[in-house]
């Protein structure tokens, strides 16, 4: 409840750490992100606003990450997660930004008309957590104080991914998590999500190979994973213990891992860097024989974990179908790279639901559907409509338009071509899972996936149990269709938004100028290559 007390205190702490007038905010997919420095005194009412959120929603438990995902490591940023553990609703969006505006003299008076119908006995809980950047730990102190100027009680996660921390919050409100104020002992994060997608994961694994022989058993995953030197670094290897301690095939080889030299987060290496610039990471430190050879396996991830990418390297040929790169790999090596992005993982995923769905006349009534936007590559749009024979949405960018079109269908996979993706399943679609054995294929798929936001650590297994099911190397899975020709860049323009598109930001409606441009190209260049030049713009 909002007492008397609770408004006075609150006006006395917005009023402590005032946010700069002429600083204009605005809360879009990734929450409020820009440099660090100008995010003191937002912090102080992020805490308070997940206070009341969670008022709102009867004391359920709400979410504050600070990150700046993959942003140069001065900046950061700070995002709401709801109860269910997925992002703000779009319709508080606003509320946010109104508050962050709004005056410290009226800001009990705000609060007021926020909770008028609220019932008395309910507390503000809310779940805490942030990513390795230097500008971090100070942040989540400033989110306390607002968090408790609300009589709230908070869970204190510390160095958590982004998807850990959304995990932590459904599961929190899943279990009915007991609490009083004044106790709130932390949730064990190794077992709760550590745990028990690695145990699920080495169980499915080591019973998929049994059903082959004995001469599969012996046989070893290795991947070497670029970590950004992000906190991935750290959940990654916990990760890589709990599968060596469960005699897991799987063995993770971590680079990029130095979280505790700020500067180097994101710097010429992670998700981004590899996707945006067509190029391996660069490796830091004085690490010797990296492995480069085209039989070796990569990933990598973002500064807090949400994307994922795999590569390889191998000698440019025409007759490979995956995105192959030629830059210089940082190691030494100057074998051209083959990248396996979102879509690749989208497509992986398709062939492996709608392959184990066939097997079964039960599951063939079931519907698979992926969602995609501009940027994806069209060679994948055709693999998936003309192969497969799944049906295909393009939606705008920004991942509450992705996760909402998923719910459409039984199995919806969402993906961004950024690694940014996982998939949801309808009642149905559970309720079938529940019918079936828990070695069966897909019980095991479902049981490995984080529905509430793309995650990098379990994506990653997905991805290993789906080329362990197929029997498929990376090159395999790089031959499932062949790449169009394309290329992101960004575009500085002094207005954006003077930019209007329209068919999913596939074609440009302002000013038509451009647009009548663009259409100078040859219709089959255009059509796949241009459409995400449209959305970069």
């Amino acid at each position: 409840m909002i007492t008397d007390s609770v408004r006075q205190t609150v006006t006395k702490v917005v009023t402590q750490v005032p946010i700069p007038t002429t600083f204009v905010l605005s809360y879009g997919t990734a929450g409020f992100r820009c440099a660090a420095h100008q995010l003191k005194g937002v912090a102080v009412r992020i805490g308070i606003l997940a206070a009341l959120r969670s008022l709102l929603k009867d004391g359920r438990f709400v979410g504050v990450m600070i990150t700046a995902s993959h942003n140069p490591a001065d900046d950061n940023g700070m995002k709401l997660v709801d109860p269910d553990g997925g992002m703000l609703a779009t319709a508080w969006e606003p509320v946010v930004v109104d508050f962050m505006h709004c005056s410290t003299s009226l800001v009990a008076q705000w609060l007021h008309e926020k909770v008028v119908n609220l019932e008395a006995h309910v507390h503000p809980h809310v779940v805490l957590g942030y990513d390795t950047r230097a500008s971090s730990p100070s942040l989540a102190e400033e989110v306390l104080v607002g968090i408790e100027a609300m009589n709230g009680l908070c869970v204190r996660l510390g160095l958590v991914t982004t998807p850990q921390l959304h995990f932590a919050v459904k599961h929190l409100n899943d279990s009915s998590y007991v609490t009083s104020l004044g106790d709130a002992p932390e949730p064990n994060l190794d077992q709760i999500y550590i745990h028990h997608f690695v145990s699920r994961f080495a169980h499915g694994l080591r019973f998929l190979i049994s059903k082959r022989g004995e001469q599969a058993k012996c046989h070893s995953i290795n991947l070497n994973v670029d970590c950004a030197h992000g906190i991935g670094s750290l959940a990654l290897a916990k990760l890589n213990d709990q599968l060596v301690s469960s005699a897991c095939p799987l063995r993770l080889r971590l680079f990029n891992t130095d979280v505790d030299k700020h500067e180097l987060l994101n710097n010429d290496c992670g998700a981004d860097f590899v996707k945006l610039f067509s190029k391996a990471p660069k490796i830091h430190g004085t690490l010797s024989a990296i492995p480069c050879s085209p039989s070796d396996r990569w990933a990598t991830v973002d500064g807090d974990a949400d994307r994922l990418l795999y590569f390889y390297h191998s000698p440019a040929s025409s007759d490979l179908g995956g995105d192959v790169q030629t830059d210089a790999v940082s190691a030494g090596d100057f074998s051209p790279i083959i990248l396996l992005d979102g879509d690749r993982i989208a497509c992986l995923f398709a062939s492996f639901l709608t392959s184990v769905l066939l097997a079964s006349d039960d599951g063939r009534s079931l519907t698979v559907g992926v969602i995609q936007t501009a940027y994806a590559n069209a060679g994948s749009t055709i693999y998936l409509r003309d192969h497969l024979h799944v049906t295909v949405s393009c939606v705008p960018t920004g991942v509450k338009h992705l996760h909402h079109a998923a719910q459409a269908f039984d199995f919806g996979i969402y993906f961004e071509a950024n690694g940014h993706g996982t998939i949801l399943y309808s009642t149905t679609a559970l309720n079938y899972v529940r019918s079936l054995d828990s070695d069966h294929p897909l019980a095991v798929f479902v049981d490995l996936t984080n529905t509430t936001v793309g995650d990098a650590l379990t994506d990653m297994l997905l991805v290993e149990y789906a080329l362990a099911w197929h029997g498929w190397s990376l090159a395999d899975w790089s031959k499932l269709y062949r790449e169009l020709a394309s290329r992101q860049i960004k575009v500085a323009l002094k207005s954006p938004t003077s930019i209007k598109t329209t068919n999913a930001e596939r074609r440009i409606c302002s000013p038509t100028s451009l647009q009548v441009c663009l259409r100078i190209f040859p219709m089959p260049f255009f059509s796949v290559s241009l459409m995400p030049v449209c959305a970069a713009i």
